[in-house]
């Protein structure tokens, strides 16, 4: 039996290179850059449990109102620094970073795979370019580090920005995120080590997710409970389905299967994989993304870098939306002919920044086993 492949001519091959060659290399339109950074956004986990701005600028300001923050005030005394004062204190700053990135498309590929028309073809390339990019993009925007903490190069995107773990790690007093009006984020270390700058986790069993006890009465603890009990009260107002945990998926497994351990899930039912991946009413986002080769391995013992031969990872609760995403609506997509490769070379460029709009609405676990 032929493919679909075998039956085109080769006038049509040629017609689709000559399309795709044609392609004009300059900014894509306003209309064009939204459909593409929404093409992205779609491929992400992110989507739906972060926030994504479009910026029309390399710079956009973000004011949050900060929900710790007391805004009523007595009539006869109020004036004109109770409403301006929190509002130009809380100002979160999105500065694009630029990026660049080259897909090669050989003639042979072109030959060898079944392929419909043009706009299917461009289409394909454009469905898994946007994936690569929305991998990278969510790796980045959790382990970037401008401080060579993990030790990126030059070489390397992820040290073009500083993202949300970095940014979670250093926002205690006088550190670089500290929030001005509502404060700090929530340090809890799994391993149980108390440091100056992590709050005593006063854990029962240390490391896991979810553990249990090697003595009687041999409770069962779930650190998902712990980060909850640490998110300040004011921030629950919004309802627990509306928080989010953020981890590795490798961390989702192991709580699943701490239930099934206990009889909480049928296990081997095929049943299962239909249940919701959630801890009381809080969703569970699984991230695999997310690294689970972190040490301790710095000159702070405070902190932890990406090793290969590190054993920890992380999870965060914070509600929907907090983390931001910030995509200049600047891309461009140009193709060039590489008649030596017999190949047409597609490169991109985009500008991004990550932020967090209240870094004192998140509960970061760090030194977290997988097990």
């Amino acid at each position: 039996m032929f493919s679909i492949n075998k039956l085109l001519s080769m006038t049509q091959k040629k017609e689709i290179m000559k399309s795709l060659i044609a392609l004009p290399g300059a900014t894509l339109s306003a209309e064009e850059a939204e459909r593409f950074i929404t093409y992205v956004w779609d491929q992400s986990v992110l989507k739906n449990n972060a926030r994504k701005v479009v910026m029309e600028s390399a710079t956009k300001n973000i004011r949050g109102i900060g929900l710790t923050t007391r805004i009523l005030k007595p009539a006869s005394t109020f004036s004109q620094s109770d409403y301006l004062q929190e509002f130009s204190d809380n100002l979160i700053q999105l500065n694009s970073k630029h990026f660049r990135a080259a897909v090669v498309i050989f003639d042979t590929d072109l030959e060898d795979v079944n392929v419909g028309t043009p706009e299917e073809f461009k289409s394909a390339l454009m469905n898994m370019v946007t994936a690569k990019l929305a991998n990278e993009i969510e790796e980045i925007c959790w382990i970037g580090d401008t401080h060579s903490l993990s030790g990126f190069g030059a070489t390397d995107a992820r040290s073009l920005v500083d993202g949300w773990r970095y940014q979670l790690d250093h926002s205690q007093a006088s550190e670089d995120y500290v929030n001005d009006v509502t404060g700090s984020a929530i340090i809890l270390d799994a391993s149980n080590t108390v440091t100056a700058k992590v709050d005593d986790f006063d854990l029962t069993v240390t490391d896991g997710i979810a553990e249990q006890s090697a003595a009687a009465p041999y409770l069962w603890e779930y650190k998902y409970s712990k980060m909850l009990q640490y998110m300040p009260s004011v921030y629950k107002r919004l309802g627990l389905a509306n928080f989010r945990f953020f981890n590795s998926d490798q961390i989702t497994d192991n709580y699943m299967a701490a239930l099934e351990a206990r009889g909480v899930l049928p296990s081997n039912t095929g049943l299962d994989a239909a249940l919701p991946e959630k801890y009381r009413l809080v969703p569970i986002v699984s991230m695999p993304l997310m690294p689970t080769t972190m040490k301790i391995d710095t000159t702070d013992a405070q902190k932890e870098a990406l090793k290969s031969d590190g054993t920890m990872t992380d999870a965060l609760l914070t509600w929907n939306q907090n983390l931001v995403v910030g995509i200049q609506r600047e891309i461009k997509v140009e193709p060039a002919r590489s008649a030596a490769d017999e190949a047409t070379i597609f490169f991109y460029s985009l500008r991004m920044d990550v932020a967090i709009e209240d870094i004192h609405g998140c509960v970061f676990l760090k030194r977290l086993l997988v097990v």
